[in-house]
């Protein structure tokens, strides 16, 4: 039995800020996030059964790193994994925008055939 690897991809069709911050490019600061998040969410090897959709919200410190706030899995190995390549990481972007509260939604594609 051969393992395939996970393929991650991090929509960027939800991902919001919860404060009301105005920033002077917010659409460009959301999609770096969702980016960057999706970089370091690739190459899992976990093995994905059936689709699955995960809500995320996490902020950031002062430090530009990642604290992971909530996720919506049901899934053990899905919400370890997450917290494993997230947790404190730390994000390029301009330090005003320390912790501002992130939603970004998290879709794990299926590949078993």
């Amino acid at each position: 039995m051969k393992t395939i690897k996970t393929i991650l991809l991090a929509t960027i069709l939800v991902f919001s800020s919860h404060v009301s911050a105005i920033t002077e490019n917010p659409k460009n600061e959301f999609k770096s996030v969702s980016e960057q998040i999706e970089n370091l969410l690739k190459g899992s090897e976990l093995v994905i059964y059936k689709d699955v959709g995960v809500k995320l919200k996490f902020k950031l410190n002062e430090n530009n790193k990642i604290v992971i706030l909530t996720n919506n899995s049901n899934d053990y190995y899905i919400s370890e994994f997450i917290n494993k390549r997230l947790y404190l990481k730390e994000l390029k972007i301009d330090k005003k925008n320390a912790n501002k509260f992130y939603y970004v939604p998290i879709k794990f594609i299926s590949n078993i055939n």
